[in-house]
Protein backbone atom coordinates (compact mmCIF):
# COMPACT_ATOMS: atom_id res chain seq x y z
CA UNK A 1 0.00 0.00 0.00
CA UNK A 2 2.94 2.30 0.76
CA UNK A 3 4.44 1.61 -2.58
CA UNK A 4 1.18 2.51 -4.35
CA UNK A 5 0.94 6.02 -2.47
CA UNK A 6 4.60 6.73 -3.49
CA UNK A 7 3.94 5.54 -7.08
CA UNK A 8 0.94 7.51 -7.38
CA UNK A 9 2.61 10.99 -5.60
CA UNK A 10 5.43 10.01 -8.44
CA UNK A 11 2.89 10.32 -11.10
CA UNK A 12 0.92 13.46 -9.63
CA UNK A 13 4.12 14.88 -9.84
CA UNK A 14 5.20 14.33 -13.14
CA UNK A 15 1.47 14.97 -14.58
CA UNK A 16 1.84 18.54 -12.90
CA UNK A 17 5.34 19.21 -14.28
CA UNK A 18 3.83 17.77 -17.61
CA UNK A 19 0.76 20.45 -17.40
CA UNK A 20 3.11 23.32 -16.42
CA UNK A 21 4.97 22.84 -19.07
CA UNK A 22 2.13 22.94 -21.71
CA UNK A 23 1.24 26.13 -20.08
CA UNK A 24 4.33 27.94 -20.69
CA UNK A 25 4.10 27.35 -23.96
CA UNK A 26 0.50 27.86 -24.50
CA UNK A 27 1.37 31.29 -22.29
CA UNK A 28 4.65 31.87 -24.60
CA UNK A 29 2.84 31.93 -27.68
CA UNK A 30 -0.14 34.36 -25.84
CA UNK A 31 2.75 36.27 -25.33
CA UNK A 32 4.01 36.65 -28.37
CA UNK A 33 0.72 36.68 -29.85
CA UNK A 34 -0.20 39.61 -27.69
CA UNK A 35 -3.43 37.96 -27.29
CA UNK A 36 -5.14 35.10 -25.12
CA UNK A 37 -7.17 33.64 -27.94
CA UNK A 38 -4.40 30.34 -27.69
CA UNK A 39 -4.87 29.61 -23.62
CA UNK A 40 -8.54 30.61 -24.55
CA UNK A 41 -8.84 27.34 -27.16
CA UNK A 42 -7.07 25.62 -24.63
CA UNK A 43 -9.31 26.41 -21.42
CA UNK A 44 -12.38 25.61 -23.61
CA UNK A 45 -11.50 22.22 -24.75
CA UNK A 46 -11.16 21.70 -21.04
CA UNK A 47 -14.34 22.71 -20.04
CA UNK A 48 -15.96 20.36 -22.72
CA UNK A 49 -14.29 17.49 -21.06
CA UNK A 50 -15.70 17.64 -18.07
CA UNK A 51 -15.31 19.19 -14.43
CA UNK A 52 -12.68 16.94 -14.21
CA UNK A 53 -10.22 18.88 -15.59
CA UNK A 54 -10.39 21.73 -12.73
CA UNK A 55 -6.99 20.23 -11.90
CA UNK A 56 -5.27 21.23 -15.36
CA UNK A 57 -7.18 24.41 -15.06
CA UNK A 58 -5.26 25.35 -11.50
CA UNK A 59 -2.16 24.13 -12.56
CA UNK A 60 -2.71 26.99 -15.63
CA UNK A 61 -3.64 29.44 -12.80
CA UNK A 62 -1.11 28.53 -10.80
CA UNK A 63 2.33 29.00 -14.15
CA UNK A 64 0.03 32.13 -15.09
CA UNK A 65 0.87 33.58 -11.42
CA UNK A 66 4.52 32.32 -11.80
CA UNK A 67 4.67 34.56 -15.04
CA UNK A 68 3.15 37.49 -13.43
CA UNK A 69 5.78 37.18 -10.41
CA UNK A 70 8.98 36.76 -13.01
CA UNK A 71 7.40 39.86 -14.67
CA UNK A 72 6.98 41.95 -11.61
CA UNK A 73 10.67 41.02 -10.70
CA UNK A 74 11.65 41.93 -14.33
CA UNK A 75 10.04 45.57 -13.58
CA UNK A 76 11.85 45.66 -10.53
CA UNK A 77 15.41 45.16 -12.50
CA UNK A 78 14.98 47.10 -14.86
CA UNK A 79 14.08 49.92 -13.02
CA UNK A 80 16.89 49.17 -10.80
CA UNK A 81 19.50 48.80 -13.30
CA UNK A 82 18.11 52.26 -14.96
CA UNK A 83 18.78 53.85 -11.76
CA UNK A 84 22.29 52.62 -11.64
CA UNK A 85 23.02 53.79 -15.21
CA UNK A 86 21.74 57.34 -14.27
CA UNK A 87 24.16 57.10 -11.14
CA UNK A 88 26.81 56.38 -13.41
CA UNK A 89 26.17 59.63 -15.21
CA UNK A 90 25.69 61.50 -12.83
CA UNK A 91 21.62 61.82 -12.02
CA UNK A 92 20.87 61.28 -8.43
CA UNK A 93 17.25 60.44 -7.31
CA UNK A 94 15.72 61.54 -4.56
CA UNK A 95 13.15 59.47 -2.08
CA UNK A 96 9.94 61.69 -3.50
CA UNK A 97 11.30 60.88 -7.12
CA UNK A 98 12.59 56.87 -6.59
CA UNK A 99 8.60 56.30 -5.03
CA UNK A 100 7.35 58.15 -8.35
CA UNK A 101 9.39 56.83 -11.20
CA UNK A 102 6.71 56.24 -13.63
CA UNK A 103 6.35 59.98 -13.87
CA UNK A 104 10.16 60.42 -14.03
CA UNK A 105 9.99 58.21 -17.26
CA UNK A 106 8.10 60.98 -18.88
CA UNK A 107 10.88 62.72 -21.18
CA UNK A 108 9.34 66.26 -19.95
CA UNK A 109 10.01 64.90 -16.47
CA UNK A 110 13.25 63.17 -16.83
CA UNK A 111 14.55 66.83 -18.98
CA UNK A 112 13.46 69.28 -15.98
CA UNK A 113 15.26 66.69 -13.58
CA UNK A 114 18.90 67.04 -15.90
CA UNK A 115 17.90 70.72 -15.52
CA UNK A 116 17.24 70.79 -11.88
CA UNK A 117 20.76 68.76 -11.26
CA UNK A 118 22.72 70.95 -13.58
CA UNK A 119 23.56 68.44 -16.01
CA UNK A 120 24.37 70.35 -19.07
CA UNK A 121 27.11 68.14 -20.74
CA UNK A 122 24.67 67.65 -24.19
CA UNK A 123 26.44 64.17 -24.67
CA UNK A 124 25.52 62.70 -21.23
CA UNK A 125 22.10 64.24 -21.43
CA UNK A 126 21.34 62.59 -25.17
CA UNK A 127 23.01 59.41 -23.50
CA UNK A 128 20.63 59.65 -20.36
CA UNK A 129 17.78 60.08 -22.92
CA UNK A 130 18.57 57.36 -25.06
CA UNK A 131 18.63 55.11 -21.76
CA UNK A 132 15.60 56.69 -20.77
CA UNK A 133 13.71 55.71 -24.13
CA UNK A 134 15.03 52.03 -24.07
CA UNK A 135 13.48 51.79 -20.61
CA UNK A 136 10.31 52.95 -21.50
CA UNK A 137 9.87 50.92 -24.58
CA UNK A 138 11.13 47.65 -22.49
CA UNK A 139 8.83 48.80 -19.79
CA UNK A 140 6.07 49.04 -22.12
CA UNK A 141 6.24 45.30 -23.36
CA UNK A 142 6.89 44.23 -19.37
CA UNK A 143 3.51 45.71 -18.58
CA UNK A 144 1.97 45.14 -21.62
CA UNK A 145 2.50 41.20 -21.08
CA UNK A 146 1.86 41.83 -17.20
CA UNK A 147 -1.61 43.14 -18.47
CA UNK A 148 -2.67 39.96 -20.49
CA UNK A 149 -1.49 37.58 -17.83
CA UNK A 150 -3.77 39.47 -16.21
CA UNK A 151 -6.60 39.10 -18.52
CA UNK A 152 -6.08 35.29 -18.33
CA UNK A 153 -5.71 35.18 -15.37
CA UNK A 154 -9.68 36.49 -14.50
CA UNK A 155 -10.32 34.12 -17.69
CA UNK A 156 -9.05 31.31 -15.40
CA UNK A 157 -10.40 32.83 -12.25
CA UNK A 158 -14.08 33.19 -13.98
CA UNK A 159 -14.17 28.99 -15.61
CA UNK A 160 -13.05 27.61 -12.67
CA UNK A 161 -15.78 29.13 -10.49
CA UNK A 162 -18.27 28.31 -13.24
CA UNK A 163 -16.45 24.46 -13.01
CA UNK A 164 -17.20 24.32 -8.91
CA UNK A 165 -20.93 25.80 -9.25
CA UNK A 166 -20.85 23.19 -12.00
CA UNK A 167 -20.19 20.32 -9.98
CA UNK A 168 -21.57 21.30 -7.08
CA UNK A 169 -24.68 21.13 -8.71
CA UNK A 170 -24.09 18.24 -10.32
CA UNK A 171 -23.26 16.70 -7.01
CA UNK A 172 -26.58 17.95 -5.63
CA UNK A 173 -28.41 16.09 -8.31
CA UNK A 174 -27.12 12.82 -7.67
CA UNK A 175 -28.05 13.37 -4.10
CA UNK A 176 -31.31 13.83 -4.97
CA UNK A 177 -31.24 11.35 -7.15
CA UNK A 178 -30.76 8.82 -4.53
CA UNK A 179 -33.03 9.63 -2.10
CA UNK A 180 -35.66 7.41 -1.70
CA UNK A 181 -39.14 8.90 -2.51
CA UNK A 182 -41.67 8.45 0.35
Amino acid sequence: MQGDDSLKAVYDFVERTYIRLQAGEVLNRCLDDKHPRPVQSWVEGLIVAGPHNIVILREILAEVGHRKTQIDQDIYQVVDHYENCLKKRGVRLSRPQKTNLMELFEPKNFMELLAAQDLTDEDTRLECLRILHDVNELLDSLFDHLSLLEEIDTYLRDWMWGMVYQTARQKQSDIADTEPVI
